[in-house]
């Protein structure tokens, strides 16, 4: 997997004001994600997204959104996700999802409730946004978790290679710009 990112309700209105997120219009907030995920994700990159695309439920929404983002894309569903598409030839639908990175075991979910009690590894998930940042960070050591919702990530795709750094430093980041800070102020 090359890149993660979840939860960017496109043309969802109230997200913004929910999250706290810096656009003034549902427009600009869509066309800033979708530029913000292709300058990042090529067409050949895979892409672990934690679900959530669209706040709209038609099959066509969702397949609009999906045309215009470049990569090869695991799509966790989330709970915005009524439309489940069963073949599309750079999609895969799952509930969940394991892999390993570097060396390091993840298990992603949408929502963290959903998650394995006994897994050793890191879980993955989105849902929580950015509205409880105690409880779910960007990155929790204690819980082995990681939110990877938009709003922790500068509304940008995160490389899995860059996440493995972090999770390297063994501390607590509440998004993904502290804990950039804390790897430039490593070297």
């Amino acid at each position: 997997m090359d890149y993660l990112i979840s939860d960017l309700h496109l043309d969802h209105d109230n997200i913004i004001n929910y999250c706290d997120r810096p656009f003034n219009s549902v427009e600009e907030m869509n066309e800033t994600l979708v530029e913000h995920w292709n300058s990042i994700i090529d067409s050949n990159d895979e892409v672990l997204y934690g679900g959530d695309l669209t706040i709209r439920t038609s099959a066509a929404a969702l397949l609009d959104w999906l045309n215009e983002l470049n990569g090869e894309i695991v799509f966790l569903l989330g709970n915005h996700d009524g439309t489940v598409l069963e073949e599309l030839d750079r999609v895969q639908f799952v509930e969940e999802f394991r892999f390993e990175h570097r060396g390091v075991p993840f298990y992603a979910i949408h929502d963290p409730a959903d998650g394995p009690s006994n897994w050793n590894g890191w879980l993955l998930h989105g849902h929580h946004h950015n509205n409880w940042p105690d409880q779910f960070p960007f990155v929790d050591h204690d819980s082995r978790r990681v939110n990877f919702s938009v709003e922790l990530l500068d509304y940008r795709p995160l490389a899995t290679d860059r996440l493995v750094d972090y999770l390297a430093c063994g501390e607590r980041f509440p998004d993904r710009t502290t804990a950039e800070n804390a790897l430039q102020a490593d070297d």
